[in-house]
């Protein structure tokens, strides 16, 4: 075992993280909350490319921490889960939620994932704040290859490296004092914290997330071991290194970026003529929303199938309402709100012909919708479809989308 591995072995087990849930069927269920990597709510981001199915597929979770695997297999019956951590105190939790629900599809293994032989391959992997973690995180993404099945898709959440720099300079100050992962050291972090100005960079910071409020997540962002933080191009560089590419981003927080010159025919065609990893650097740096980049990998061979890499023929798709946005449509105008930061966009528009309910139910092809409309108002209104899904205003598949929830904690087929 690596000095490394000793060391994130002793964090979680001394520090559970992320603070764990007690109750799947009050905490989540109830609310009706999914997971981003829930395979039910996400299929049509996962996989468009294939109609949705009701068949059990095997999935794995290499490194679920507190409860990330337990609450999956709990929402997911239909599916075979195998969740992997480092930490026993974690997985004791997760059996404790086990245990507590009657879940009979989740298996737990305490060890390094990456030491693990399995006689099948997975058709879904999951991976969430845990390559960037380790000494080298390509053996990672190499057994992620070596374990997926030829179509399946892997989801790995990873840090950027620009939001988090806003904490830089004061984990550096940390060091100097010497900090450690004690209970005197987290009770001096939060009380210098605390004195900081409110606008102190590590404040704007903090205000975006829940951790902070336990001691847990306090060592996660002040007193890790060991971090690697990502532009997207050197995300990108590192997948294709072992066999992945993106196929696709679970919501436009990182990666959104005509948003910013749409207005601008200069820019937006001279933002065209750079390469994608350039593109994506400039979103990320733009939208800066970036502690968690959380990506769908496919394997290269699939590239045809990847949003990132070829263009959409709009005649082909069905589109559906993205998650966290309420739109409004009057007769020359459409609206679209993010429920989650406040954030709107307005565009004046012909809608006559134009059935916005249909168009974001995901049961109709696109032409089919829109074939009575005359070339000019088509021609508007694909531009602003093509818009709204590049800058994740808008889903789209290329087979019908289910209702989804009526398949949530549901075990039918």
């Amino acid at each position: 075992m690596s000095e490394n591995i000793k060391k994130l072995t002793a964090q979680y087990n001394n520090y559970i993280y992320p603070k764990p849930c007690e109750d799947i069927e009050n905490e989540w269920l109830i609310k009706n909350r999914y997971q981003t990597c829930d395979p039910n709510y996400h299929w049509h981001k996962l996989w468009p490319e294939f109609p949705y199915k009701r068949e059990k597929m095997n999935i794995l979770v290499a490194g679920c921490g507190s409860d990330q695997a337990a609450v999956l297999a709990k929402c997911n019956p239909i599916h075979s889960f195998i969740g992997i951590d480092l930490s026993e105190n974690s997985l004791n939790h997760q059996k404790k939620l086990i245990k507590k629900h009657n879940i009979k599809n989740l298996k737990l293994i305490c060890d390094d994932f990456r030491n693990q032989k399995f006689d099948k391959k997975f058709d879904y992997i999951i991976s969430s704040g845990v390559i960037h973690h380790l000494d080298n995180p390509n053996t990672a993404l190499k057994f992620f290859n070596d374990n997926l099945t030829n179509h399946g898709v892997l989801f790995l959440m990873v840090y950027g490296n620009q939001q988090s720099d806003l904490i830089k300079g004061l984990k550096e100050v940390f060091k100097k004092f010497e900090f450690t992962q004690d209970k005197e050291s987290v009770g001096n972090i939060k009380n210098i914290i605390e004195k900081l100005h409110k606008n102190h960079p590590s404040k704007l910071f903090l205000n975006q997330f829940n951790d902070f409020v336990y001691d847990a997540g306090v060592v996660d962002i002040f007193l890790h071991p060991k971090e690697k933080f990502y532009s997207l191009s050197s995300s990108i560089k590192e997948l294709e290194e072992n066999n992945f590419l993106i196929k696709n981003f679970v919501d436009g927080k990182v990666a959104a970026i005509t948003k910013y010159i749409i207005d601008n025919p200069n820019l937006l065609k001279k933002f065209k003529e750079f390469n994608l990893e350039q593109q994506l650097d400039i979103a990320q740096m733009l939208n800066w929303n970036d502690r968690k980049i959380e990506v769908i990998c496919t394997k290269i061979q699939n590239k045809k199938y990847s949003k990132l890499y070829n263009k959409i023929i709009l005649d082909d798709i069905f589109t559906y309402a993205f998650q966290n946005i309420r739109y409004k449509f009057e007769t020359d105008r459409i609206e679209m709100i993010n429920v989650k930061d406040g954030t709107n966009f307005k565009f004046n528009v012909d809608n006559d012909g134009a059935d916005w309910k249909k168009i974001l139910s995901g049961q109709y092809k696109l032409k089919n919708l829109l074939n009575s409309l005359s070339d000019k108002k088509k021609k508007n209104l694909y531009n602003l479809i093509e818009f709204l899904i590049e800058n994740y205003l808008l889903d789209f598949s290329f087979h019908k989308i289910e209702d989804y929830k009526k398949y949530y904690n549901s075990d039918k087929n």
